[in-house]
């Protein structure tokens, strides 16, 4: 079994670690974040696998690696000791009467595209069988029955207590500066340190642009996307399903979470200032909530927060090996929507660096192809 160090402590990095150490690998896991993870893109998300909900903004292989990754996700939470949440009953597209040509756009570009995926048309009386309090406000909408969430924070939980119990050292607090590879070997500075391990794994999202010259490899073409979202406490909104609002400029989405909680977002904007919340963001974002529901107007404000999510010039994840360096990096706003297959991938690449191929064999090969050297780093 080899020495493995794994770089980003994020939802790919714990994931990986988990997996790895499970195999009998000699696993340290490295961020400079505390190991609550509260800075990284994973802890400020929603949660929502909603493949369909974001088919209009991405590729086609985002959606096909969405729905495997739905029917994966079970199996990997049914692994951990520790309690998560999944829910798997349908998401729901709405959209005031002025903006109803978004939903009808919508409903044609699904009929077009995705055929063979259930789109079920919501009148007033359907939606009021489904969820009852939205039909306050609107009078038609799009169920999509395949679609569903889990609770983001719940399985950041979950796979800390399952590092602890499988005895990975965890190197919270620890900033890595260089990763060199030396006599097919590969060594990393971690807080004017050094260290020797057989690979690294270096999925440390937008923090692996800080990275220190050709040493600590850069990637020229990773960008930041800020996101934003709310926790509310709302517990007389009663919404079952995850909601989004079709709307000319954003998509708001409403993510119902357990003991009512509520997280809302839709603000997507190209920078990479990780400063607080602007107020026209958070007038936009809270208007748009009341607007679907007006018992948001007694909501608690628990939590705004702005995080970077890292994505590349075509918004496509990627996975790349240069001899005992694994790069991981990309997944833009699709990191809970296709975590499961990106690992298969993950774990695919290391078996194939550690047998010294120069190839990788996977089902998944065609949706998110691993590439060797430097393929994709320029």
């Amino acid at each position: 079994m080899a020495e493995i160090a794994i770089v980003g402590a994020g939802l790919m990095g714990r994931l990986a670690a988990v997996s790895l150490a499970r195999e009998g690998h000699k696993v340290t896991l490295i961020d400079k974040d505390d190991i609550n993870g509260t800075n990284s893109a994973a802890y400020a998300a929603a949660g929502m696998l909603t493949p369909l909900g974001e088919a209009m903004h991405c590729d086609a292989n985002i959606v096909e690696m969405g729905f495997i990754s739905l029917a994966l996700w079970p199996t990997l939470l049914s692994n951990l000791a520790s309690y998560t949440y999944f829910q798997q009953q349908g998401s729901i597209m709405v959209a005031h009467e002025q903006d109803h040509s978004e939903l009808l756009r919508y409903k044609r570009f699904l009929q077009q595209h995705y055929a063979n995926h259930a789109v079920q048309e919501l009148d007033r009386q359907r939606l009021v069988n489904l969820e009852p309090e939205l039909s306050r406000h609107f009078n038609q909408g799009l169920f999509l029955p395949e679609e569903g969430q889990l609770g983001n924070r719940k399985l950041l939980l979950a796979l800390e207590e399952e590092i602890k119990t499988l005895a990975v050292e965890w190197l919270t607090v620890s900033n890595v500066s260089a990763i060199k590879q030396v006599n097919n070997c590969v060594e990393l500075t971690i807080n004017d340190e050094q260290r020797t391990v057989e690979l690294v794994i270096d999925c440390r999202g937008t923090g692996a642009r800080q990275a220190v010259a050709q040493q600590a490899m850069p990637l020229n073409d990773l960008r930041a996307v800020r996101g934003e979202l709310f926790q509310l406490f709302a517990p007389d909104v009663n919404i079952q399903r995850p909601v989004r609002l079709m709307h000319p400029r954003y998509q708001l989405y409403i993510a119902p979470k357990t003991h009512g909680y509520f997280v809302v977002g839709a603000t997507e904007i190209e920078s990479d200032d990780s400063s607080p919340m602007t107020v026209r963001s958070a007038m936009e974002l809270l208007s748009a909530a009341y607007s679907v529901h007006s018992g948001f107007a007694e909501a608690n404000i628990r939590q705004h927060i702005s995080q970077l999510r890292p994505a590349f010039s075509d918004n496509q994840p990627k996975i790349s090996i240069d001899n005992k360096v694994i790069q991981i990096n990309g997944l833009y706003r699709h990191g809970f929507l296709i975590a499961p297959v990106v690992l298969a991938q993950l774990l695919s690449a290391v078996n194939a660096t550690l047998s010294a191929e120069q190839s990788v064999h996977s089902s998944y090969q065609h949706l998110l192809p691993v590439n060797f050297s430097h393929e994709y780093i320029h």
